[in-house]
Protein backbone atom coordinates (compact mmCIF):
# COMPACT_ATOMS: atom_id res chain seq x y z
CA UNK A 1 0.00 0.00 0.00
CA UNK A 2 1.19 3.89 -0.60
CA UNK A 3 1.39 5.51 2.55
CA UNK A 4 1.06 9.44 2.98
CA UNK A 5 4.25 11.12 3.12
CA UNK A 6 4.14 13.52 5.97
CA UNK A 7 6.87 16.63 5.70
CA UNK A 8 6.40 17.01 9.87
CA UNK A 9 6.29 13.26 10.77
CA UNK A 10 6.79 12.94 14.26
CA UNK A 11 9.64 9.99 14.04
CA UNK A 12 11.60 10.79 16.73
CA UNK A 13 14.29 7.81 16.18
CA UNK A 14 13.93 5.14 13.41
CA UNK A 15 16.18 1.59 14.00
CA UNK A 16 16.77 -1.32 12.14
CA UNK A 17 18.18 -4.47 14.34
CA UNK A 18 19.34 -7.96 13.87
CA UNK A 19 20.43 -10.20 16.08
CA UNK A 20 22.66 -13.16 15.46
CA UNK A 21 24.67 -15.89 16.88
CA UNK A 22 28.42 -17.14 17.13
CA UNK A 23 29.91 -20.40 18.40
CA UNK A 24 31.88 -18.36 20.93
CA UNK A 25 31.40 -14.47 21.69
CA UNK A 26 33.18 -12.15 19.39
CA UNK A 27 36.39 -9.93 21.18
CA UNK A 28 35.83 -6.50 21.59
CA UNK A 29 39.11 -5.74 20.36
CA UNK A 30 37.59 -6.91 16.87
CA UNK A 31 34.09 -5.04 17.36
CA UNK A 32 36.24 -1.93 18.00
CA UNK A 33 38.51 -3.13 14.61
CA UNK A 34 35.15 -3.17 12.69
CA UNK A 35 35.44 0.89 13.08
CA UNK A 36 38.23 1.35 10.77
CA UNK A 37 35.98 1.10 7.51
CA UNK A 38 33.45 3.44 8.87
CA UNK A 39 35.74 6.31 10.66
CA UNK A 40 35.40 9.00 7.72
CA UNK A 41 31.34 8.74 7.89
CA UNK A 42 31.01 7.94 11.89
CA UNK A 43 34.09 9.44 13.26
CA UNK A 44 32.16 9.30 17.09
CA UNK A 45 32.76 6.35 18.97
CA UNK A 46 30.67 5.29 22.26
CA UNK A 47 31.49 1.92 23.97
CA UNK A 48 28.22 -0.03 24.74
CA UNK A 49 27.78 -2.12 27.88
CA UNK A 50 25.77 -4.61 29.42
CA UNK A 51 23.08 -2.54 30.68
CA UNK A 52 19.53 -3.43 33.16
CA UNK A 53 16.19 -2.59 32.00
CA UNK A 54 13.69 -2.02 35.30
CA UNK A 55 10.02 -0.94 35.70
CA UNK A 56 10.75 2.67 37.21
CA UNK A 57 7.21 3.77 39.48
CA UNK A 58 8.26 7.18 40.71
CA UNK A 59 11.78 7.72 42.01
CA UNK A 60 12.38 3.80 42.78
CA UNK A 61 12.65 0.83 40.80
CA UNK A 62 10.23 -2.01 41.74
CA UNK A 63 10.54 -4.28 39.28
CA UNK A 64 14.38 -5.34 38.51
CA UNK A 65 14.81 -7.45 35.43
CA UNK A 66 17.88 -9.94 34.59
CA UNK A 67 20.60 -8.04 32.53
CA UNK A 68 20.51 -8.14 29.10
CA UNK A 69 22.45 -7.04 25.94
CA UNK A 70 26.16 -7.43 25.29
CA UNK A 71 29.14 -5.51 25.16
CA UNK A 72 29.87 -3.38 21.91
CA UNK A 73 30.40 -0.28 20.07
CA UNK A 74 27.96 2.47 18.64
CA UNK A 75 29.50 4.79 15.77
CA UNK A 76 28.26 7.94 15.51
CA UNK A 77 28.18 10.67 12.31
CA UNK A 78 29.42 13.75 12.79
CA UNK A 79 26.27 15.52 13.19
CA UNK A 80 24.98 12.89 15.39
CA UNK A 81 22.24 11.86 13.55
CA UNK A 82 23.44 8.44 12.60
CA UNK A 83 24.73 5.08 14.63
CA UNK A 84 26.17 2.16 13.60
CA UNK A 85 26.10 -0.32 16.30
CA UNK A 86 27.89 -3.72 16.53
CA UNK A 87 28.23 -6.16 19.48
CA UNK A 88 28.50 -9.55 20.83
CA UNK A 89 25.23 -10.59 19.36
CA UNK A 90 24.41 -8.35 16.97
CA UNK A 91 23.89 -5.32 14.56
CA UNK A 92 21.70 -2.23 14.74
CA UNK A 93 21.60 0.75 12.47
CA UNK A 94 19.52 4.00 13.78
CA UNK A 95 18.77 7.13 12.01
CA UNK A 96 17.70 10.40 14.67
CA UNK A 97 15.31 13.09 13.82
CA UNK A 98 15.46 14.58 10.91
CA UNK A 99 14.12 11.50 9.36
CA UNK A 100 14.72 11.46 5.90
CA UNK A 101 13.12 8.42 4.29
CA UNK A 102 12.48 4.60 4.58
CA UNK A 103 14.72 3.77 1.25
CA UNK A 104 17.24 5.65 2.75
CA UNK A 105 17.49 4.20 6.50
CA UNK A 106 17.08 0.64 4.72
CA UNK A 107 19.29 0.71 1.96
CA UNK A 108 22.54 2.29 4.87
CA UNK A 109 21.55 0.12 7.38
CA UNK A 110 21.95 -2.72 4.90
CA UNK A 111 25.33 -1.55 3.95
CA UNK A 112 26.95 -1.70 7.02
CA UNK A 113 25.07 -4.66 8.16
CA UNK A 114 26.82 -6.56 5.15
CA UNK A 115 30.36 -5.72 6.30
CA UNK A 116 29.48 -6.69 9.71
CA UNK A 117 28.01 -10.10 8.19
CA UNK A 118 31.17 -10.21 6.35
CA UNK A 119 33.31 -9.20 8.22
CA UNK A 120 32.30 -11.36 11.80
CA UNK A 121 30.69 -14.05 10.11
CA UNK A 122 27.81 -14.83 12.02
CA UNK A 123 26.42 -18.61 12.03
CA UNK A 124 22.86 -17.21 11.74
CA UNK A 125 20.52 -14.11 12.43
CA UNK A 126 17.87 -15.09 15.45
CA UNK A 127 15.84 -12.12 15.57
CA UNK A 128 14.80 -8.84 13.58
CA UNK A 129 13.83 -6.03 14.99
CA UNK A 130 12.30 -2.63 13.36
CA UNK A 131 11.47 0.39 15.77
CA UNK A 132 9.52 3.86 14.91
CA UNK A 133 9.57 5.88 17.99
CA UNK A 134 7.01 8.61 17.49
CA UNK A 135 7.14 12.16 19.22
CA UNK A 136 3.42 13.94 18.92
CA UNK A 137 3.39 17.33 20.04
CA UNK A 138 -0.53 17.91 21.03
CA UNK A 139 -1.63 21.20 21.46
CA UNK A 140 -3.21 21.79 24.75
CA UNK A 141 -5.95 22.00 25.64
CA UNK A 142 -8.05 18.80 24.66
CA UNK A 143 -10.11 16.72 26.41
CA UNK A 144 -9.44 12.99 25.07
CA UNK A 145 -6.25 11.66 23.63
CA UNK A 146 -8.84 10.16 21.32
CA UNK A 147 -8.75 13.50 19.49
CA UNK A 148 -5.55 12.92 18.08
CA UNK A 149 -4.82 9.15 18.92
CA UNK A 150 -7.30 6.12 18.71
CA UNK A 151 -5.28 3.13 20.48
CA UNK A 152 -4.86 5.33 23.57
CA UNK A 153 -5.82 4.97 27.32
CA UNK A 154 -9.65 4.35 28.33
CA UNK A 155 -10.93 5.96 31.46
CA UNK A 156 -13.97 4.85 32.93
CA UNK A 157 -16.71 7.73 32.56
CA UNK A 158 -17.85 7.44 36.37
CA UNK A 159 -13.58 8.56 36.90
CA UNK A 160 -12.15 11.97 36.56
CA UNK A 161 -10.67 11.95 33.53
CA UNK A 162 -7.18 13.76 33.58
CA UNK A 163 -4.25 12.45 33.77
CA UNK A 164 -0.73 13.21 34.72
CA UNK A 165 1.32 10.64 33.65
CA UNK A 166 0.53 7.28 31.99
CA UNK A 167 2.03 3.84 30.39
CA UNK A 168 0.68 1.40 28.06
CA UNK A 169 1.97 -1.65 26.45
CA UNK A 170 0.12 -3.67 24.16
CA UNK A 171 1.35 -6.46 22.00
CA UNK A 172 -0.74 -7.05 18.60
CA UNK A 173 0.79 -10.56 16.56
CA UNK A 174 0.16 -9.95 12.90
CA UNK A 175 -2.76 -12.08 12.19
CA UNK A 176 -1.78 -14.28 8.98
CA UNK A 177 2.55 -14.36 9.99
CA UNK A 178 5.59 -14.41 12.54
CA UNK A 179 5.94 -10.58 13.06
CA UNK A 180 4.74 -8.79 16.12
CA UNK A 181 3.96 -5.39 17.04
CA UNK A 182 5.15 -4.46 20.70
CA UNK A 183 3.01 -0.64 21.00
CA UNK A 184 3.76 1.39 23.79
CA UNK A 185 2.54 4.61 24.93
CA UNK A 186 3.26 7.41 27.11
CA UNK A 187 3.24 11.13 27.99
CA UNK A 188 5.80 13.86 28.75
CA UNK A 189 6.03 16.89 30.78
CA UNK A 190 4.08 19.78 29.05
CA UNK A 191 6.29 22.28 26.97
CA UNK A 192 5.95 25.78 25.08
CA UNK A 193 4.97 27.44 28.00
CA UNK A 194 2.16 24.12 28.74
CA UNK A 195 0.57 25.00 24.86
CA UNK A 196 1.84 21.55 23.52
CA UNK A 197 1.92 18.07 24.92
CA UNK A 198 4.67 15.10 23.68
CA UNK A 199 3.35 11.88 23.65
CA UNK A 200 4.86 8.74 22.60
CA UNK A 201 3.90 6.86 20.21
CA UNK A 202 6.39 3.66 19.46
CA UNK A 203 6.05 0.66 17.90
CA UNK A 204 8.64 -1.78 17.35
CA UNK A 205 7.78 -4.79 14.91
CA UNK A 206 10.06 -8.15 15.98
CA UNK A 207 10.28 -11.82 14.57
CA UNK A 208 11.95 -14.27 16.23
CA UNK A 209 12.90 -16.43 13.78
CA UNK A 210 16.37 -18.31 12.65
CA UNK A 211 17.45 -17.30 9.18
CA UNK A 212 21.06 -17.82 7.07
CA UNK A 213 22.83 -14.27 7.57
CA UNK A 214 22.96 -13.91 3.93
CA UNK A 215 18.98 -14.64 2.61
CA UNK A 216 17.54 -12.03 0.94
CA UNK A 217 14.30 -13.16 3.21
CA UNK A 218 16.02 -10.08 5.40
CA UNK A 219 15.26 -7.86 3.73
CA UNK A 220 12.07 -8.90 2.22
CA UNK A 221 10.26 -9.64 6.35
CA UNK A 222 11.79 -6.59 6.66
CA UNK A 223 9.34 -4.47 3.92
CA UNK A 224 6.46 -6.49 5.74
CA UNK A 225 7.89 -5.54 9.01
CA UNK A 226 7.86 -1.47 7.67
CA UNK A 227 4.13 -2.52 6.28
CA UNK A 228 3.06 -3.31 9.21
CA UNK A 229 4.40 -0.27 11.14
CA UNK A 230 2.58 2.01 8.74
CA UNK A 231 -0.49 0.07 9.39
CA UNK A 232 -0.70 0.18 13.21
CA UNK A 233 0.69 4.04 12.88
CA UNK A 234 -1.80 5.07 10.52
CA UNK A 235 -4.64 3.23 11.57
CA UNK A 236 -3.88 4.85 14.84
CA UNK A 237 -3.83 8.78 13.89
CA UNK A 238 -6.94 10.81 13.19
CA UNK A 239 -7.31 13.62 10.88
CA UNK A 240 -7.11 15.82 13.49
CA UNK A 241 -3.21 14.10 14.45
CA UNK A 242 -2.60 13.96 10.62
CA UNK A 243 -3.51 17.55 10.15
CA UNK A 244 -0.10 18.20 12.72
CA UNK A 245 2.21 16.63 10.70
CA UNK A 246 1.49 18.15 6.66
Amino acid sequence: MKWERFPRAPIAEALLDLQVTFPSPVDPARLLAFHEGLREGYPKMERRGKWRAGLLVGPEVVQQAVARGSEGFMFRSGDDQRIVQVRQDGYAFNWLKPYESWRALRDEARTYWERYRDFFRPHGVTRLGLRYINRLELPLPFTDFREFVTTAPDIAAALPQGLSGFFMRLEIPHPQGTLLAIVTETMQAPIDDGRRLPFIFDIDIVQRETVDPGEQAIWDTFEAMREYKNEIFFESMTARAKDLFR
